[in-house]
Parts: structure tokens; sequence; C-alpha cells
């Protein structure tokens, strides 16, 4: 029983390759590309671990969870349930936990659907990457990015002279013509002059349709604050522009534990369910 013996593995591009893999210790597979590794570990072993369980479960269980290709082998012997890492790099994405990546979520998500009380739902009301589940208050993150407005803008320049302070909005930029051409402000006045509801525009506005735009505005534009613009364009996606602008918005804002979860991602409903 301490080791797991493998037969006749055919699966993919293995030729009836017979190993023994000891069992309570780290294992490495080497090889060159295309010498079958990836259809050993990951196609023979880890799938039909991952079937050998699933056959413990309902029906209704095993319909709702990742499915893998039946492997081909003459027989493997002593396998114990697997958590699988897939070998697709990980990314920079924020909703991505060692729950997601290792496939067991869907497992947890269903567990508490059937057993928790009080019942509150299906599986999805158990995952902060769906509205139904997700903190509304930080959108599933666990985290609220609060924006340090002294450092966003300068409230002694206009628009024109570069009054936001954020690289990709500087003078010239096709995003600051956004808003200097939106034709909601007047580009030559101090943002200190700035009446209450014209830099609530400016900063929280959700998207609207500008009535009066200058001649340089594309008509098919939608004007948008600035809060909202950088939260979902540089923040929630992670992606090069993030990288790029990090020092930008690490100025800029603040982040901390979201009030409403503390952190935990779900919905006051789905944290209910024990």
């Amino acid at each position: 029983m301490s080791q797991i013996i493998v037969r006749g593995a055919r699966t993919r591009n293995l030729k009836n390759v017979n190993v023994a893999i000891n069992k309570h210790q780290i294992n490495a597979f080497v090889g060159v590309s295309g010498s079958g590794k990836s259809s050993l570990v990951f196609s023979t072993i880890a799938a039909e671990a991952q079937r050998q369980m699933n056959q413990t479960y309902p029906s209704y269980v095993r319909n709702r969870m990742p499915h893998l290709e039946t492997p081909i082998v003459d027989s493997i012997e002593h396998l114990s349930p697997a958590i699988i890492v897939n070998q697709k790099a990980l990314g920079d994405n924020r909703r991505s936990t060692v729950g997601t990546v290792t496939d067991i979520n869907p497992t947890l998500r269903l567990l508490f659907s059937r057993f928790g009380k009080p019942f509150i739902g299906y599986s999805d009301r158990f995952s902060f990457n769906n509205p139904n589940g997700m903190c509304q208050t930080c959108q599933g993150l666990g985290i609220i990015t609060e924006f340090k407005l002294n450092e966003l803008l300068d409230y002694d320049k206009t628009l024109n002279e570069g009054a936001i302070r954020f690289e990709t909005f500087q003078p010239g930029s096709y995003r600051w013509k956004r808003y200097v051409d939106s034709g909601l402000f007047d580009n030559d006045k101090k943002l200190a002059d700035f009446t209450e509801e014209e830099i609530d525009l400016l900063l929280y506005s959700a998207e609207i349709k500008p009535p009066n735009p200058l001649p340089g505005w594309y008509k098919s534009a939608l004007f948008e604050g600035l809060i909202p613009r950088i939260t979902h364009t540089f923040i929630q996606n992670t992606s090069k522009s993030f990288k790029r602008y990090l020092p930008d918005i690490q100025r800029v804002t603040k982040q901390q534990t979201c009030f409403t979860c503390h952190g935990y991602r779900l919905n006051e409903e789905a944290l209910s369910c024990k």
C-alpha cells in the first residue's frame, strides 16, 4: 500500500507503461517534451483517482463536478484521493484562490448547498464569483478600495492644466479628452472652484450621454466618472494595464478588508449557512 502501481498505461502517447510510485513523498516526473509526463500524471493517475472518488458521490453531485476522460490502462492499484492542480499559469486574477485553482470549490459549494443549515439555495449561492453569492459591497473580492482624492486631483489646477493626477489622463491623452470634450465642465476653471455637484459628476458619474459635447467628442462615446472608470479599467482588470499603472494606483488608493463580509467574499445569506 506504500506505492501506486500502474500497469499497461496507454493514454494518449503512452506505450504500455508500467511504473511504481512511492507514496508520502514528493515525486518528480522528468523527460523531454512529448515523452508522456502529463499523460501519465494528469490523464492517467490523477484522472483515475478522481474517477474513483467521484463514484462515491450520488449522481446528482457527479453531474455537477468537473469531468475527466477515462484513462486507458490495464490497472492502477493503491490510489488515494487526489487534488489536481493543472499546468496552466495562474495569472493575476484577484478572483483566483487555492479553492478555484484546485477545483475543490465546486465540491465545497455542493456540500453546503446539500447539507448546510439553513438551506439557502443551490451551489451558486456559495460562489463569490456569482452575483447570487458574492458580497455586493466588495463584489466578491473581500477587500474594498478607497480613493485618496487629494492624490487623484490637483484642486489648484484646471482640467486643461492637468488637474487629474493619473498618468493616462494627462493633457493631450485620449482619456483626458473624454473629460474636457464632454461639454460638462468649464475646462479653464480650477477644481477648487467647482461646485459640489460638478465634483460629484467628475468623480462618480455613471455612464451618461453628454447633452452638449464639444466637437472632438465621439458620437457613440459615453461619459463616466473618474473613479468608476479607473476602478474597472485598471483595478478590477488585473492585466498589463494594472501592472503598468500600479505605481499610480497605489498612490491614489488604499485598500482595506471589506466591512460587510469581513474578507470572506460571500454575502450575508451565504455566510449564515453552516
